[in-house]
């Protein structure tokens, strides 16, 4: 044996302490579940899913860390309300918070989507534009109604489905400079930027782009402001991907991000291992009081078991290096199985594999609904749930993409889970021709945000 062998690795940072039995669930069980959910996948009871891949938000396995923080060992309290000093809570999670991300203040709200509204409520004027980059339907609808327009400045690759190019979230620096040199900062309210895109694929943004935006946003004197919520996966796509960055641990790339922001807003729900929860990061003591304050009177405040909860996590993600390599390799993994065999989006991202739809049914016109038609008939076969994800932007939607995504939770399934999503998959592929599209029902009853119900054409 070598002198300087040092062991095997540890590929998994956890074991299984509880488990729930999934049922078994038949052909025609399904077949029927499917019929009476309209054959709209988000619409079938938990109990009839073998492998829930519709979200990996707020659902990831709990941590024996986390189940006792969460067991009441500390003395119960209420919200910090207008007094956070002193509570314990609180303090815990704003330590922890400065600790990992660098900014000196911080506000828990109950979801990222408060953390959006009160953020742009205080920072976005209206009848001013905000350039982003491809940014998240909640962010968009929270600047929006504040009177403002989003404009889209992500980078061209955003769109190459298939190409390699390793960081397509980045922000298209011609357009942004353009959006900036024609509005000024007296039309420009701020630059937002999504961490690991979403809407194309789950791509990261490279510390290089990032550095741009800022020094750009400086120049015009507009602040720049971060969606963070899948902050980890991005940053370990820049460990793995972005030239210097090698040696560096997931934190200090965590810090090093959030220091070219004035401010983030994310939702703990992804990355962060909890049910619920989101946050404001802040660096000037003037928005926080102003965000404190709203946060208070919009009721959003989360209770001190919540910021528990949300501080054990924080401390395991601190603590550990592997288990944001375990998660994103998890989705590496899937893809892997599934890439040459069908037309999934490259390269592999954070927390989801994504489907070009349109090449994986050609034959289905957009009228009949493929993506929802292909979701059925996965489900119908395996029991595997999978749906289409956050709505498009508006430049997918003019260049006719259709996705259909594969979320993984953290921490809840093992390789064999994501062994028989492939399998899955891949039959699904070799039977394409046997799938038919959707027909829409229209209902009175139903508004225009509920699921939607099909029937089989």
């Amino acid at each position: 044996m070598k002198n300087d062998f040092e062991g095997i690795n540890f590929s998994i940072p956890y074991e299984i302490a509880v488990v729930r039995p999934l049922r078994r669930t038949t052909l025609r069980e399904r077949e029927e579940a499917l019929r009476k959910a309209h054959y709209n996948t988000e619409l079938i009871p938990q109990d009839m899913v073998y492998v829930d891949l519709k979200t990996d938000s707020g659902v990831s396995s709990f941590s024996t860390g986390q189940v006792a923080a969460g067991g009441g060992a500390e003395p119960l309290e209420t919200t910090p309300e207008m007094a956070p000093e002193g509570n314990r809570a609180f303090g815990l999670l704003l330590d922890r918070f400065r600790e990992l991300f660098g900014f000196p203040f911080v506000v828990p709200c109950t979801h990222g989507r408060a953390a959006e509204r009160i953020w742009t409520k205080i920072h976005v004027r209206k009848d001013s534009v905000v350039p982003g980059n491809m940014l998240f339907p909640s962010t968009r609808f929270h600047i929006e109604s504040n009177g403002a327009k989003v404009i889209d400045v992500i980078s061209d690759e955003a769109h190459d489905l298939f190409s390699g190019h390793p960081f397509k979230g980045n922000v298209d620096i011609k357009k942004l400079a353009a959006v900036l040199k024609e509005h000024g900062s007296e039309k420009v309210s701020c630059v937002y930027v999504e961490l690991a895109v979403n809407s194309c694929g789950g791509h990261p943004v490279s510390l290089a782009n990032l550095k741009e935006v800022q020094s750009l946003a400086r120049a015009h004197r507009v602040p720049l402001f971060l969606d963070a919520c899948r902050i980890l996966e991005n940053s370990y796509l820049i460990k793995q991907r972005e030239a210097g960055y090698q040696s560096r641990s997931i934190p200090e790339i965590v810090r090093e991000t959030c220091a070219l922001a004035d401010g983030c807003t994310l939702s703990a729900l992804k990355d962060f291992l909890v049910p619920a929860g989101g946050f404001i990061g802040i660096r000037d003591a003037e928005s926080y009081q102003r965000a404190y304050t709203q946060n208070f009177f919009d009721g959003t405040q989360i209770p001190a078991s919540a910021m528990d909860n949300i501080t054990a996590a924080l401390a395991e993600i601190s603590g550990s290096p592997l288990y944001v390599a375990s998660r994103v390799e998890q989705v590496t993994y899937l893809w892997r199985r599934l890439k040459g065999g069908i037309p999934v989006l490259s390269p592999s991202a954070g927390h989801a594999v994504f489907i070009d739809v349109r090449s994986f049914l050609p034959g289905i016109s957009p009228e009949r609904h493929p993506a929802e038609a292909l979701a059925a008939f996965v489900y119908a076969v395996s029991g595997v749930r999978i749906t289409k994800g956050p709505p498009l932007a508006k430049s997918q939607i003019e260049r006719g993409t259709e996705l259909l995504r594969f979320a993984v939770p953290a921490r809840r399934y093992v390789q064999g889970h994501m062994d028989d999503v492939a399998e899955a998959l891949l039959y699904a592929y070799s039977r394409r021709d046997e799938i038919r599209g959707l027909r829409r029902l229209e209902s009175p009853e139903r508004s225009k945000y509920d699921p939607p119900f099909f029937d089989a054409v």
